[in-house]
């Protein structure tokens, strides 16, 4: 993610001109996003303004003020004071001077910048003005308004620092130069205002083509890194201007954390070769991950002043109680029951495989299918917190592919559970492996969404692929036990 140059002759990427996006997109749309999208706008309209939602994007803001500076290497901050940071404001005096490598006041001014300018976009999207070189300018020197120097390049690859030019274009190339010597090309600084001009134009060009924003912000965002248009800090302009397309479509801002950084490299890698798809996945993960949250926090509390909303309100309570399920989660229940039974399905065929082509041979092999008769808390929690979620068990169901190897048993299991503190109509279906006694570990990047919203023929065959994943990565997990 440096923004340095090397003058090395050796070259692993040529810079190239950006070009647009091809007219058919509809591989990469995300039926899942969509789906999770809607449930998130009826749950908004009911709720209002409720501090709490309030709350959550006040807090997500600041993961987004935190987490953009940490993925460029600006400064480290560890999980503990990131948290306390992102619940309670951002403050200098909650960040110790053994949690950060830098200066702590320094640190928290950095935030609030990125805050402020986050800010700025929602002021951006509500004035209804439109995306310009000017405006990126604008948001380059807000960003880094306590950046005063940067390390560049002599034609030798001599490093010297010189004084950072806010919102003005890079005159020395910044071509970063790779762990095995090789030199990434990015724009040369001659050519870096009629590309950005281009970059605008293209980005307006796909606002009248009503493109999703998961796509549109993935392609801003790469076509923006490829020309690197400033001498520093450009991977932060690159993520304000994905979540200003976010913002725009009324999504959240794109709040790629510390967890996400080898993924993001690996899906802008991808985009340089002229594959989208990795970075579009990943943005998609990231706005389902913040729509999930936003779904599972979200209770109707609204005030009551007619015999319609009196009934609403009593129907609500007991939906919080837990003594009645809303209609919505009973739909989303029925397509889990659907998915369930494929998984069942799924995990018996592939023991009955293993039985035949591997235990027949030997028998201190034994495989086996089944269910959970009761929700593996521990587990279920574990996964949960390395997928970013909350989970809820009060509907449970569980399918499992069980391993035995010389007497030492490892399982696959396909839990089915809900979201959040209350039944909104969203239920996940998580994988995980587990090796014995050992720790629950997830084998897909992602839970798989189930909202009331879905269509059951498109849900089905989702399903069936995202499984397929979970179990060629779960029998992967199992196969490395045996050696």
């Amino acid at each position: 993610m440096s923004d340095s140059a090397s003058g090395k002759p050796s070259i692993s990427h040529k810079w190239k001109e950006i070009s647009d996006l091809p007219e058919e997109l509809d591989s990469m749309r995300d039926r899942e996003l969509e789906s999770l999208y809607e449930v998130w706008v009826r749950q908004k309209e009911s709720i209002g303004d409720d501090k709490r939602i309030s709350d959550f994007n006040a807090e997500l803001a600041r993961e987004w003020a935190i987490e953009t500076g940490i993925i460029e290497g600006v400064y480290t901050l560890d999980r503990g004071i990131t948290q306390t940071l992102i619940e309670r404001g951002i403050d200098s005096a909650y960040i110790p001077h053994d949690a950060t490598n830098r200066d702590p006041e320094l640190v928290a001014r950095t935030i609030q910048n990125h805050a402020e300018v986050l800010e700025g976009l929602f002021a951006f999207v509500t004035g209804e003005r439109v995306l310009s070189t000017g405006y990126i300018k604008e948001l380059h020197s807000a960003l880094l308004r306590n950046v005063d120097s940067v390390v560049v390049f002599d034609p030798s690859g001599r490093p010297f620092e010189t004084r950072l030019e806010k919102g003005l274009y890079k005159t020395m190339p910044n071509n970063p130069l790779r762990p095995d010597g090789a030199v990434h090309e990015y724009c040369p600084p001659e050519h870096v205002a009629s590309e950005m001009d281009r970059l605008v134009q293209f980005h307006h060009l796909h606002t009248q083509r009503a493109i999703r924003p998961h796509v549109a912000a993935a392609w801003l965002h790469h076509a923006f890194t490829q020309i690197h248009p400033f001498q520093d800090g450009n991977g932060r302009v690159a993520r304000t201007l994905a979540s200003l397309v976010f913002i725009k479509d009324g999504f959240f801002p794109l709040v790629v954390n510390r967890d996400d950084k080898a993924k993001y490299i690996d899906a802008l890698e991808s985009a340089d070769h002229g594959d989208l798809l990795p970075l579009v996945h990943l943005f998609s993960q990231v706005q389902k991950r913040a729509l999930t949250k936003a779904i599972g926090r979200a209770v109707d509390i609204r005030p009551v002043s007619s015999v319609e909303e009196a009934l609403a309100a009593t129907r609500d309570m007991l939906v919080d109680l837990g003594r009645i399920v809303p209609t919505q989660f009973l739909s989303a229940k029925r397509f889990a029951g659907v998915l369930f039974a494929l998984a069942q399905q799924k995990l018996a065929e592939i023991t009955s495989r293993l039985n035949e082509e591997i235990a027949q041979v030997d028998s201190t092999f034994q495989f086996s299918a089944g269910t959970l008769s009761g929700p593996p808390l521990n587990e279920i929690r574990s996964v949960a917190e390395k997928l970013k979620y909350e989970p809820d068990v009060s509907f449970h169901e569980a399918a499992v592919a069980n391993f035995k190897a010389a007497g030492i048993p490892s399982r696959i299991v396909v839990s089915f559970h809900g979201v959040g503190a209350a039944f909104r109509g969203l239920l996940v279906a998580a994988a995980y492996f587990q090796a014995g006694d050992g720790p629950a570990v997830p084998i897909s990047e992602d839970v798989f969404r189930i909202s009331y919203q879905d269509q059951q023929n498109e849900i089905a065959a989702r399903f069936h692929k995202w499984l397929d994943g979970c179990i060629v990565e779960g029998i992967a997990h199992w196969r490395r036990t045996l050696v």
